[in-house]
């Protein structure tokens, strides 16, 4: 087996910066509450509305990776909310390390809350879109390959095998008998299309510095081992449609507008240092 364990789209490299916006809203008590947002408990005279199940459950859903039912949800935000008051009654929000760390979450709330609404004020546009998708993705000339490879343990091993080829051998052959990648061994090396990122960067490298119908002439050491790789075919990608990644474009985009942000504010702080300070 020489494909890597994960595929990484070409467009995920393109973000710079990755905040993850997840507003947590803080809840607040109001004497009368909106259509949008009525009471649905009382718990010791704390008034649990509908926006606080709703935030409490954005926020379980996100840890555990699936929402529960809305009874279950709600009752499990009651007992938070007793939890809650226990720990004021206790005075625990006045301990040193909770004070730290209601600070921590403080400032995570409003860090988020800015990247929400530095996005909300710049919102991407269709032309950013449009030049975005020409230069990242249309411009790109990708190809895929067709090859075959033998694999070996040793170095020696696999020049035998290229002197072999040198003197006329079959490549199938060979890989037949010879690989230690039995899943293509099978089917004489054949490891049918595949794009570079598919591939550990060695076996990439030199598949693509191959010319169609000829063989390494030196052996390609990877970490599962040496391959001798015979390059069959070559095909261009076809890149995606506009219409089919948009929504991946966007992504794209907002983390550059958020990144232009950031690097802005850094350009104006004093930031200094204090690592090996006294």
């Amino acid at each position: 087996m020489i494909h890597q364990r994960c595929i990484v789209p070409s467009l995920a490299a393109m973000a710079g910066l990755t905040l993850v916006v997840g507003l947590g809203a803080a809840r607040a008590d109001a004497p009368s509450a909106s259509p949008a947002d009525r009471p649905l408990v009382s718990v010791n005279g704390t008034v649990l509305t509908t926006q606080d199940l709703q935030n409490f459950a954005r926020t379980v859903t996100a840890a555990r990776g699936q929402a529960l039912p809305e009874q279950e949800m709600l009752d499990t935000l009651i007992d938070r909310e007793l939890l809650y008051q226990d720990a004021v009654a206790k005075g625990y929000e006045k301990r040193p390390e909770v004070v730290k760390e209601l600070d921590n979450e403080r400032r995570a709330l409003l860090a988020n809350y800015a990247v929400s609404q530095t996005l909300r004020e710049r919102p991407v546009t269709e032309q950013e879109l449009r030049k975005i998708y020409q230069d990242k993705v249309l411009s790109q000339k990708i190809n895929e390959y067709k090859a075959r490879h033998i694999l070996v343990k040793t170095e020696g091993e696999a020049k035998d095998i290229i002197a072999q080829l040198d003197k006329g051998a079959d490549f199938s052959a060979l890989a037949k008998s010879k690989s230690i990648d039995t899943a293509s061994a099978q089917r004489g090396g054949d490891l049918g299309w595949f794009a570079p990122t598919q591939m550990v960067p060695e076996f990439s490298k030199a598949v693509a510095a191959l010319k169609k119908g000829k063989y390494t002439e030196a052996p390609v050491k990877s970490q599962f081992g040496w391959h001798i790789i015979a390059l069959d075919d070559i095909r261009p990608v076809q890149p995606p449609k506009f219409e089919d990644i948009k929504n991946r474009l966007e992504a794209v985009v907002e983390n550059e507008h958020l990144s232009a942000f950031v690097s802005d504010l850094r350009k104006k702080a004093k930031i200094e240092s204090k690592i090996g300070s006294k």
